[in-house]
């Protein structure tokens, strides 16, 4: 479950993954208490819930509207399905402390993320978002 926080962390504010102090009790609670409003929103199941905590891809459209829904929740997805960057940097700014190095990792994933064409579709633009948060972390030794 740790390992699912900091991954969702990372994809839904752009770096929180990167500190260390970060309060990942609070962010697994706050990534439940959307993940659920979202849930019943899109018609997803506890499996599409559970695909997300393994760090899986979404094997259904509901599971990728869950990932786009909860994407908004936190406010790092617009209304038109683009990734939020001036709200992806603020969050960054708080949950990196401001560390110049970290917060570096955190926008340099963020830019090349939110450069991406994505589909027009927001749960499939999520999916593609939430995949690039991931490798980009990876090629970074985050995950």
């Amino acid at each position: 479950m740790q390992r699912f926080v900091l991954n969702i962390a990372l994809i839904a504010l752009l770096g929180a993954a990167l500190v260390r102090a970060f309060d990942e009790k609070a962010a697994a609670a706050k990534f439940m208490e959307f993940a659920e409003t979202c849930k019943g929103e899109v018609g997803a199941t506890d499996a599409d819930i559970e695909e997300s905590v393994k760090r899986q891809p979404a094997s259904t459209y509901e599971a990728k509207c869950l990932r786009a829904c909860v994407m908004k929740k936190f406010k790092l997805m617009d209304a038109n399905g683009k990734v939020d960057k001036v709200a992806g940097q603020e969050k960054a700014k708080k949950y990196t402390g401001n560390d110049p190095a970290k917060l570096k990792l955190a926008m340099e994933i963020g830019d090349i993320c939110a450069a991406l064409e994505v589909p027009d579709d927001h749960c499939e633009a999520a999916e593609v978002y939430g995949h690039c948060f991931m490798t980009e972390a990876q090629k970074r030794g985050l995950m």
